[in-house]
């Protein structure tokens, strides 16, 4: 069996000190660029793995944080937790993962067991973190940082899919595509991210000169299928012109498509319909049944699991730090004609 390249070996390959080898594979201390690159070449060459109990001993590090989530199995959640752990691994880093299952309670007694962990920072993941940051006490020593589909205090260290951006870009598609009586049916008023889909999607109605249809305002109900359906059917018996609608998720924009269907009104030829969540992202198809924005889960949890190590290493200020849906165009909006095995 080979021996298992040490320390002591990169340093002696790399040509510098033990020292200097420690510095330049840790991040730390005055290495130069052209050392530290010569020593990261070296390892990665001599396929050498640091003992991290040593390590953690030099450098006072447990090269371990907390993953606390509010619902694990949430649908934004586990994507979520998926690309922030796989990131973690990457860095070597190990990650404890806690569910609070929704539970204010089970999230106060996490919170204190890693508190008594000796975890280098914690990642909060959940669609709401206001719940989250009111439990978390000044005397929690490490940092913090907050994988959300909402908006948060700019106190925070936040990562979060940029809801604002995906109404705007909504209404941009609608618009650019000569529909000229748009609504928009989304869940709940006090919503934070539908308060942000709301203020892009109204933003850019309103660069448009183009009044919401509807009422000049959001329907607002729930992120259920049922309500796309009940949502068609008040569009249907207001008899006010509709020829297009942004729904909050994919749910919804199934119960709107599917109502507009039994009533005879063709999608996109009669209502066009934007979608978000990319729901059907699993569907194989040569094409795509329904235009949404896919909020990029698993890249908002690696950023913010790289966002977290960044600030346990001293760099970044609070805030925002947002990343954009990816849109994908289907023929909710540009045909040809749905059916309902196309989507249903």
């Amino acid at each position: 069996m080979a021996k298992r390249a040490s320390m002591s070996d990169v340093a002696r390959v790399a040509g510098v000190s033990l020292t200097t080898a420690s510095r330049a594979l840790s991040g730390g201390g005055r290495v130069s660029a052209e050392t530290r690159a010569k020593v990261i070449e070296t390892a990665e060459r001599l396929q050498f793995q640091p003992d991290m109990i040593a390590r953690s001993f030099v450098t006072g590090r447990s090269f371990i944080v907390g993953v606390l989530a509010e619902n694990a199995h949430g649908r934004f959640s586990m994507p979520l937790i998926v690309g922030a752990t796989n990131y973690l691994g990457r860095e070597n880093i190990a990650a404890v993962t806690l569910d609070a299952h929704g539970t204010p309670r089970a999230l106060h007694e996490y919170l204190k067991r890693l508190r008594s962990r000796r975890i280098d920072g914690l990642l909060v993941v959940g669609d709401d973190p206001n719940r989250a940051s009111l439990v978390l006490s000044e005397d929690f020593a490490v940092p913090v940082v907050f994988a959300s589909s909402s908006a948060t205090p700019e106190t925070d260290y936040v990562v979060a899919p940029d809801n604002r951006g995906a109404g705007r870009a909504a209404a941009e598609h609608l618009i650019g595509l000569g529909r000229r009586h748009i609504a928009h049916v989304t869940a709940a008023v006090n919503d934070p991210a539908v308060g942000a889909r709301v203020e892009g999607f109204t933003g850019a109605m309103r660069s448009a000169g183009m009044a919401i249809a509807m009422g000049g305002g959001p329907l607002y109900g729930s992120y259920l299928q049922r309500w796309g359906i009940d949502a068609a059917e008040r569009i249907i018996e207001s008899g006010q012109p509709v020829d297009a609608i942004f729904a909050a998720n994919d749910e919804i924009a199934i119960g709107l498509f599917a109502t507009f269907h039994r009533h005879g009104i063709r999608v996109p030829d009669d209502i066009a319909i934007v979608g978000y969540d990319n729901r059907l992202a699993g569907v194989r198809r040569p094409d795509h049944p329904l235009s949404t924005f896919d909020p990029e889960l698993p890249t908002v949890g690696a950023r913010a699991a790289e966002r977290l190590l960044a600030v346990i290493g001293g760099a970044g200020e609070p805030g925002i730090d947002y990343v954009q849906p990816r849109f994908v165009e289907g023929r909710s909006t540009v045909g040809p004609t749905l059916e309902p095995y196309d989507i249903l």
